[in-house]
């Protein structure tokens, strides 16, 4: 499941996260316990910011390799980010949830709803990665109004299930 949790999660079995600032960045780095190496790092706020919560929210091998995958989540009052960070020959990829599933509902519904009523209040739920047949797929909710109706707004859901070529990577 990659919806949000207490975040009280600083390790895992295999990872521990330090705090690292690069000039005005802070960035989460998760640790590999048994080398010492890097895994990867979230930036999770600016020496500025005054309030952020961040941090795993479960390992497991999402993908089948055999290498323990993570899901991350962090936010402010402000806004949040979900990520699903993957094992891959190169190192760690970083997944981003929301992106994911907004280019998942542009693809399936060019047209509906039109982009304001998406990108305005979107609340996206009940997110997780799910192998079947081998292939890994992100499946999640979105829920949105529509107001662009004239007998006033009206409440949607959909459940989108993305194949891991349409995953939307980030740094």
């Amino acid at each position: 499941n990659m919806g949000r949790t207490d975040l009280i999660h600083d390790e895992t079995a295999t990872a521990r996260s330090i705090l690292k600032k690069q000039g005005t960045h802070v960035f989460q780095v998760l640790i590999n316990k048994r080398t010492g190496r890097e895994l990867f790092r979230v930036q999770v706020g600016t020496t500025e910011g005054t309030y952020w919560v961040y941090g795993l929210v479960r390992e497991a091998d999402f993908n089948g390799d055999g290498i323990p995958d993570f899901s991350w989540h962090g936010g402010d009052d402000t806004s949040d980010r979900s990520l699903a960070v993957l094992s891959s020959p190169n190192g760690y990829r970083k997944v981003d949830i929301e992106a994911t599933l907004r280019g998942e509902w542009r693809r399936r519904f060019p047209s509906d709803p039109p982009d304001k009523s998406l990108t305005d209040d979107p609340i996206f739920s009940d997110m997780k990665l799910v192998r079947k047949s081998g292939r890994l797929l992100l499946q999640g909710i979105i829920r949105y109004s529509d107001i662009s109706r004239s007998d006033g707004s009206k409440d949607y859901e959909h459940l989108l299930r993305v194949k891991e070529q349409n995953f939307v990577y980030v740094k």
